[in-house]
C-alpha cells in the first residue's frame, strides 16, 4: 500500500485518519504543523500528503508551495482536509499546484478510504 503523511494540528483528527488509513494497509505519517511536515515529507518521502488549509505555524497554502518549491518533494501527490468552502482563488490554487481531491472534514471512513484510493491513482503531479 501507500506512505501516506496527515498534516493536521488537531490529534483527533490525526487519530481518526490514521485509524483508518492504517486499517486500510497504508503506512501513515503524522505532521502536527508545517515545519514537521516539511521534515517528514523529506526524510519519508510519502506518496501522497493529506493537507489541512489552516495550520498553526503558517497556512496550508503557503506550506503546500514549499513543498512545490522544493525538488525533492515536488512531485508528492497532494489532498486537501478541509472543512472550508471553495471558492474561485482556492480552486485556483489547487490548479495552479495539482491538487486534484480535497477530503472534507469530517468525513465517513469509507468515504476517507475513497478520496485516498482516487488521490493515489491520479497522474503524479
Amino acid at each position: 500500500m501507500a506512505r501516506i503523511l496527515i498534516v493536521d494540528d488537531e490529534p483527533v483528527n490525526r487519530l481518526l485518519v490514521k485509524t483508518v488509513l492504517e486499517h486500510a494497509g497504508h503506512e501513515v505519517i503524522e505532521a502536527a504543523d508545517a515545519s514537521a511536515c516539511l521534515r517528514e515529507a523529506q526524510s519519508h518521502l510519502p506518496d501522497l500528503a493529506i493537507v489541512d488549509l489552516y495550520l498553526p505555524d503558517t497556512s496550508g497554502v503557503e506550506l503546500i508551495q514549499k513543498l512545490r518549491r522544493d525538488p525533492k518533494t515536488n512531485g508528492m501527490r497532494i489532498a486537501l482536509y478541509t472543512g472550508s468552502n471553495f471558492d474561485a482563488p482556492v480552486r485556483d490554487f489547487m490548479a495552479l499546484n495539482r491538487i486534484t481531491h480535497v477530503i472534507p472534514k469530517p468525513c465517513e471512513p469509507q468515504e476517507l478510504i475513497g478520496a485516498v484510493a482516487a488521490a493515489l491513482k491520479a497522474m503524479s503531479p
